[in-house]
């Protein structure tokens, strides 16, 4: 069963999620991780870590930056991922979900999200709003959603 969990640097898990994340077979993981391990994060942001029996399933941050610099938009949702042997049963939108309620607990009432990705996040209300160039060249897509 998939447990969803919302952390934050405090949470008992979230050494063993850093590790989790930092352990994936994608750059992002890592990069996510060592935030995790190393930034001081602002109060209402978050991880939202899923698990399997402690395995970790899935991931996505809820943070006040992304890997777009020097951009108008705040906050992101970032770093949105699933393990390849769950991918297709709908977890990404169910962890970008957790990150709105959060975000909504937060008293915040928009989102952004960079991608590369068309068509999964339109599945929940986002509209691309800009794109622009991440920190690495690549062209991304920003999107957003009025919560």
């Amino acid at each position: 069963m998939i447990t969803y969990h919302l952390l934050t640097p405090q949470s008992s898990a979230w050494a063993t999620a850093a590790s989790q994340i930092g352990a994936i077979d994608w750059p992002a993981g890592g990069h996510l991780a060592k935030l995790m391990q190393t930034a001081t994060w602002q109060p209402w942001e978050r991880v939202v870590y899923a698990t399997d029996n402690g395995q970790l399933v899935g991931c996505c941050a809820l943070m006040a930056e992304d890997i777009v610099p020097d951009t108008p938009y705040s906050p992101f949702v970032s770093t949105v991922y699933v393990n390849p042997d769950y991918r297709g049963q709908g977890i990404s939108l169910r962890l970008v979900q957790e990150a709105e309620t959060a975000a909504q607990a937060a008293d915040i009432d928009k989102l952004y999200i960079v991608t590369r990705h068309v068509g999964l996040y339109e599945h929940l209300d986002y509209e691309l709003i800009d794109q622009r160039n991440d920190q690495f060249g690549r062209l991304n897509r920003i999107l957003y959603k009025q919560l």
